[in-house]
């Protein structure tokens, strides 16, 4: 068995995009792809060094990881787990196996358009049934950690995900504001080919003069969410079926069989609905709760994030 040791034999990613979930991680693992220098993972979120095995892993476990990379011999290798950003195993288990430390691209959105199409998602998908308000008061207080998975794989802490001040505090006290590029969800839709290359430059590559079009992993709102439900809860989690097949079956073809009877669900229950728009009011609140760590993500970085217009209103003194 494969232990935890302080340096790890095998050549890691040496880039990861660690979130935040629903804020465009998806399209920005495809675009950094297109660079000839950066391999990133064929699985976009393998979710490996906060797997509630990762102490057990096996040198199978390690070389499955690896497998994901087509190109090893690029000069980054990279994926993108959304969890990374927040759960707590993350950190201390890529400290402990890296001699150098990676670098990190962080895409943020705006945290109140970000918690309400977290909602939508799990609204859609049928693993959330109350309202924004409750859903949100529910776990408010909640981190999200890997055993808070729901049983169908998804995850809800809703307002914790988006405290980017308190999570990106994390990180830059363990490898430092020079091993971070933060972009927004907003600028990359607005001047995505800038945007790029700015993460490009960051990785100390040559910017790219053309990027393809891409907008991955919208939110969906599905004509049979239970069937999708009920389907992931199979797919996705431990149960007796699936243990069953762990002897017989190597793991990156349960992973390819896994993902394929997701995807085809998925596409067959796909609707064109989208969600509504947020109210004012939702708005407003969301605003007064997420107001202070906004604050904090400003003075730790040093960004302004001016795009986020609700968090950058000059209030009347008068």
């Amino acid at each position: 068995m494969v232990k935890s040791t302080p340096i790890s034999p095998y050549k890691l990613p040496n880039l990861y995009i660690p979130g935040a979930g629903k804020s465009g991680t998806s399209t920005l693992h495809e675009l950094l792809n297109q660079h000839p220098e950066i391999c990133m993972s064929s699985k976009k979120e393998p979710h490996f060094w906060t797997n509630p095995e990762f102490e057990n892993y096996s040198e199978d476990n390690y070389n499955f990881y690896l497998s994901l990379f087509d190109d090893p011999n690029t000069a980054y290798l990279g994926e993108s787990s959304t969890g990374y950003l927040c759960f707590p195993e993350f950190i201390p288990r890529v400290k402990n196996h890296y001699k150098n430390s990676p670098k990190f691209i962080i895409i943020l959105r705006n945290p109140i358009d970000r918690i309400y199409s977290h909602y939508w998602w799990l609204r859609g998908v049928g693993s959330e049934n109350k309202s924004l308000k409750a859903a949100v008061m529910a776990d408010f207080d909640i981190e999200p950690e890997e055993s808070h998975r729901l049983l169908e794989g998804n995850f809800k802490s809703y307002f914790q995900f988006g405290l980017y001040g308190k999570w990106i505090t994390k990180f830059i006290d363990e490898f430092g504001m020079q091993k971070i590029h933060i972009i927004t969800t907003e600028s990359l839709k607005n001047s995505k080919l800038q945007t790029v290359n700015s993460c490009f430059r960051f990785l100390d590559l040559q910017p790219l003069e053309t990027l393809p079009e891409i907008n991955s992993n919208k939110t969906k709102i599905l004509r049979f969410p239970r069937l999708y439900k009920t389907t992931k809860k199979l797919v996705f989690n431990q149960n007796i079926w699936r243990n069953s097949i762990k002897i017989f079956i190597p793991i990156r073809y349960r992973q390819f069989l896994r993902h394929k009877l997701h995807d085809t669900v998925l596409e067959m229950t796909a609707t064109n609905k989208i969600y509504p728009k947020i109210t004012q009011d939702e708005r407003v609140w969301l605003k007064d709760l997420y107001f202070e760590d906004v604050q904090v993500l400003k003075k730790i970085t040093g960004l302004k994030f001016e795009e986020w217009q609700d968090f950058n209103e000059f209030k009347n003194a008068f």
